[in-house]
């Protein structure tokens, strides 16, 4: 159901093994750096030189490729923010939508409760099973707004 997330496992191995995918040491990277506690949103490229800084044979078509992959299990979610594709671990911390400043590009993660009973009534009138929900709304931040330069 749309807006309860399962609990996502914090091992990669696990995440992998679930998903029916092999676990290989450039897939658990790129989870690890996903997964590691800040909840950001990162870019392929974020996640190449990360990747890159820690392997050095890990080269950019390796995370593009991973990361469709792990896209294509439900493991790792893309979400489209203007121009640029980020990714986050599906579910991870919770199911959620963003919140993105259009004036200096940060993204605040939105708790998906209102959006729950929005969906489910939707599907229910419309005799539709919902898979997925992606929302993103643009504006400009509490910082932008008073003129004060937020931390990205």
């Amino acid at each position: 159901m749309i807006g309860t997330a399962m609990p996502a496992p914090t091992d990669s191995h696990t995440l992998l093994r679930r998903a029916g995918l092999r676990s290989t040491p450039q897939r658990q990277t790129v989870l690890d750096l996903l997964g590691d506690g800040d909840h950001r949103h990162l870019t392929a490229d974020d996640i190449w030189r990360a990747a890159a800084s820690r392997h050095p044979s890990f080269n950019r078509s390796t995370a593009y490729r991973v990361l469709e992959q792990l896209c294509d299990a439900g493991i790792v979610q893309q979400t489209r923010f203007g121009d640029s594709a980020h990714f986050e671990i599906a579910g991870a911390p919770q199911r959620h939508y963003h919140l993105v400043c259009r004036s200096c590009g940060s993204i605040e993660n939105l708790p998906s409760d209102g959006l729950a009973d929005i969906t489910g009534r939707m599907a229910r009138q419309h005799g539709f099973t919902i898979r997925s929900v992606d929302l993103t709304i643009e504006g400009e931040c509490r910082s932008c707004r008073r003129g004060v330069s937020p931390r990205v």
